[in-house]
């Protein structure tokens, strides 16, 4: 997208700092010199985001915005997997921990025929649907941001993505009907303010599902991972699955996927990716509902704390029921055992000490520093801390929490 000797500026100063460099463009007045800064910075700020995007040469990035926004690329190919899942059951919905974004690989195109991705974008989710589709709409209304994807597909010999120059509204008109369509609605308002309902995002997925569930078999919705998800279902009530997808331990994506068939019990998966494996917790609503815990009467060896995405996706009872742990409390999403599991998906501590609050307090005597946590307990994390005037950090692991008889303790433990 420009000359060779601007992207040669970009190779020779991949690693300098772009707000020094941004100082010296009167020195460099033969090359794109704005583009140049935009292409150093992006690849700087995605290097763990979009790895191999970062080491493709002469790959294009967007502007800041595009990218703060787009998806990595584990959680795009964790779509990608997803999707294939289902259409082919042969695929399992666990990320690789290699590159999947590789073009030449032309056997993953077997599955599905055709996906719209009508949220565009940068397009991080239409280069990995690509390698599972063999025709995929990409729909944004920027025109630069298509120039971008029109210019990265053809650089990724990626023939079969077709950009379109339209919003979701005009393209869904004239669109014929797809096996798939995935969108991904702006949760930004008119004045750059993030929002969370669906009725708040643009476009507003609402007004549009009917035409959306029409026009495909499958729709998967990409919405905040700050979304209450049960007014979403009752807004949503063609959803079929919810993905609870983390990264490292942090939610990062909602994916509601939504068919014409009408599902009797929802299925939810809890998903958290991780360079070098993935945990994984699967559970219905209804399996929910029915599971019946056990109730611990003291806090045993280990104490399990469930990762970020079975805490969003409430699998609170079943996920004890199926591990064979015992609550701590019914409002109290913390659990105990005698037995340590390895599998569990969270982290699992050794217990050394239950204590009062007020015998908590003398622990400042005992040591200097500790990871303090609160489950179902009166104060905040930083206010208990400050409670018990210890610094942050260290190998010791503090939870403030309420047990049976609804007892208010602090539970001292390590990993």
């Amino acid at each position: 997208m420009t000359d060779e000797a601007t992207w040669q500026f970009i190779d020779a100063h991949i690693d300098e700092d772009v707000n020094k460099l941004a100082l010296q463009k009167s020195k460099f007045k033969d090359i794109d010199f704005e583009f140049a800064i935009r292409q150093i910075h992006g690849r700087q700020k995605t290097r763990d985001k979009l790895p191999y995007f970062g080491n493709v040469p002469r790959f294009v990035f967007p502007p800041s915005l595009s990218l703060e926004q787009c998806s990595s690329e584990i959680t795009a190919r964790y779509k990608r997997d997803v999707i294939n899942d289902i259409f082919c059951r042969d695929v399992q919905p666990c990320v690789s921990t290699g590159s999947s974004l590789d073009s030449s690989n032309e056997n993953a195109r077997s599955c599905v025929s055709t996906i719209a991705d009508l949220t565009g974008g940068f397009g991080v989710d239409t280069l990995s649907f690509a390698q599972s589709f063999s025709i995929c709409h990409y729909v944004e209304p920027q025109r630069q941001l298509c120039e971008i994807m029109a210019y990265n597909s053809q650089l990724l010999h990626f023939d079969h993505i077709h950009v379109h120059q339209a919003t979701m509204e005009d393209f869904l008109q004239e669109m014929d009907a797809v096996d798939v369509i995935y969108a991904d609605p702006s949760r930004r308002d008119t004045h750059g303010s993030r929002v969370v309902g669906l009725e708040d995002c643009s476009p507003n997925i609402l007004l549009y599902k009917d035409i959306l569930l029409r026009k495909s078999r499958l729709l998967m919705l990409k919405l905040s991972p700050m979304l209450d998800i049960k007014r979403a279902l009752a807004q949503l009530p063609e959803t079929c699955e919810v993905h609870v997808v983390a990264v490292d331990g942090e939610c990062k994506e909602l994916l509601f996927l939504l068919s014409k068939s009408k599902t009797e019990d929802v299925k939810f998966v809890a998903e958290n990716l991780k360079n070098d494996h993935c945990e994984h917790f699967s559970f219905t609503m209804r399996e929910e509902a029915e599971a019946l815990p056990s109730y611990a009467d003291e806090v045993k060896k280990y104490l399990y704390e469930p990762n970020a995405a079975i805490l969003k996706a409430g699998a609170f009872k079943s996920l004890a029921v199926r591990y064979g742990l015992e609550k701590l409390h019914p409002h109290t999403h913390l659990y105990t055992s005698d037995i340590q599991l390895e599998s569990f998906p969270g982290r699992c501590f050794q217990v050394a000490k239950v204590l009062s609050v007020k015998d908590a307090m003398q622990l400042k005597n005992e040591i200097p520093k500790a990871n303090v946590s609160v489950r179902n307990f009166p104060l905040s994390a930083d206010e208990l801390r400050k409670k018990l005037k210890l610094a942050d950090g260290g190998e010791v692991y503090l939870y403030g929490t309420t047990i049976e008889k609804d007892r208010k303790v602090v539970i001292l433990c390590q990993r």
